[in-house]
């Protein structure tokens, strides 16, 4: 017999409970939304984000969870932006507003851990 899995109306919590927030922002005044991620999306932000992973890793994992969680319209400025060569916009400014979000949604700072 073959297991069957199902999955519920699950939801990413914070630690109190309540469903994570989607998390606004503005990229050059264009109002843009990261929408709230469920459980596994969150471990792979996390683990996208760790100091560990070689660039190449973390630039995919990065581009994949933008994919993944931006709203359709700000997935599509982001890209055309990402994209153009005439464009100032590029990978560090990513990985800025991945960082925001990150820390947004983990309510903490994300970096090697060892600041002090």
């Amino acid at each position: 017999m073959m297991r069957e899995f199902t999955t519920s109306a699950k939801v990413a919590k914070q630690g109190d409970g309540k469903k994570l927030p989607d998390v606004p922002f503005k990229l050059d005044g264009v109002e843009m939304v990261c929408r709230a991620p469920k459980d596994a999306q969150l471990a792979y932000l996390m683990a996208a984000a760790s100091s560990s992973r070689t660039e190449a890793d973390q630039v995919a994992a990065v581009l994949d969870f933008f994919e993944q969680t931006l709203d359709p319209a700000s997935l599509a400025v982001f890209r055309r932006r990402l994209l153009n060569t005439e464009d100032e916009f590029d990978f560090t400014d990513a990985m800025g507003i991945f960082t925001h979000v990150c820390e947004e949604w983990s309510g903490r700072p994300i970096g090697s851990g060892s600041a002090s």
